[in-house]
């Protein structure tokens, strides 16, 4: 089984904001959901997948990191309260982020119409971020020696690259797996978890180790390059080094052995090969993973959904059938695993 994961809030809001003029014959914006589509397409026929699987950050996604580590998010402005209100008032602020944020909102709903018609399998659960379900999917999927393609610009991703687990962004021309992972970095990716603890993560407001960058564990520690290292043997390290007279000194060994509280709380929020989810999250893979789709979709339906959302603007009714052609195929896929299921 070959599949692909689309991280699929980071793709619309991504695109939303790259076209952020563009609008249907109706009169309405969409770019989010067209530069979705179109990306999403370009990467299938790179992939050749078997099924395609979007995953969505639900309702006041990150709930169950903030309950734990009320800075999380905060640079990014994360409002829990802002989300629900966003969505009572369907945007009719004076809030520009917010009626932005509704307008994303709006064609997240379109979009999720469209690719239901399109045979596509799709994640989503309130006050579980993306991320995680992608996370879980991906560490079931191991178990059966599922190949998996995870297509997101989102580096907390990077740890779960495996022997089957690849990495596409619209930076890179084919898919990073291990050893590209290894020769563009330098060091072996089972350490990335660990070395991600250190750096923390900026964006999400998570503070890692002052001073202490990966260069600087690789130029202390070299065996990191090629050997999996646990922080337990970090700090085993560095307590051996610090009997020694001549470099026992050096302030990286203290900074490494205080800094035990910071990395496990660290690893705690990070770490995607232990996800935050709850039992109603774990049920949505298992049955995204193993279920069948339901016998009334069909792709005529997502073209009569593009026509009177005014999009076919984009695409002309007289080459819909070449526009939707990858999807043609993960239709022949689905169809072929449910009568598989059957048998």
């Amino acid at each position: 089984m070959r599949t692909l994961i689309v991280d699929g809030n980071w793709n619309l809001k991504r695109n939303f904001h790259k076209q952020k003029t563009l609008k249907s014959s109706t009169g309405h914006l969409c770019g989010g959901v067209m530069g979705f589509i179109m990306s999403m397409k370009s990467v299938m026929n790179k992939v050749l997948p078997d099924r395609v699987v979007v995953a969505w950050d639900g309702f006041n996604a990150g709930k169950l990191r903030y309950d734990i580590y009320p800075p999380y998010k905060a640079k990014r402005k994360k409002n829990f309260e802002n989300e629900e209100r966003m969505i009572f008032n369907e945007g009719m602020t004076m809030d520009d982020k917010e009626r932005e944020n509704f307008e994303i909102f709006k064609q997240k709903i379109l979009l999720k119409n469209i690719l239901d018609e399109l045979f596509v399998r799709q994640m989503e659960i309130d006050y579980i971020e993306a991320d995680d379900l992608i996370a879980q999917y991906v560490l079931k999927g191991e178990e059966d020696s599922e190949q998996i393609f995870i297509y997101s610009r989102d580096k907390d991703f990077l740890q779960l690259i495996s022997d089957n687990v690849f990495i596409i962004n619209p930076d890179n021309l084919w898919a990073l797996d291990r050893k590209t992972y290894e020769e563009k970095y330098g060091y072996t990716v089972e350490n990335e978890l660990l070395f991600k603890c250190f750096d923390g993560d900026d964006g999400d407001g998570i503070g890692g180790v002052n001073g202490i960058t990966r260069d600087t564990l690789i130029k202390y520690f070299p065996n990191m390059k090629k050997e999996k290292y646990l922080y337990q043997q970090l700090i085993e390290e560095c307590y051996e080094a610090k009997k020694d007279k001549k470099i026992g000194k050096r302030k990286i060994y203290d900074k490494i052995i205080e800094a035990q509280d910071v990395l496990y709380r660290n690893a705690k929020l990070i770490n995607l090969k232990k996800p935050f989810l709850n039992s109603e999250a774990r049920n949505l893979v298992d049955v995204v993973r193993h279920g069948t789709l339901d016998d009334s979709r069909e792709i005529g339906s997502a073209i009569s959904l593009f026509t009177e959302s005014g999009l076919m603007m984009y695409v002309g009714q007289e080459f819909a059938g070449n526009f939707f052609s990858p999807f043609y195929m993960i239709m022949t896929k689905e169809k072929e695993y449910s009568n598989k299921m059957k048998m």
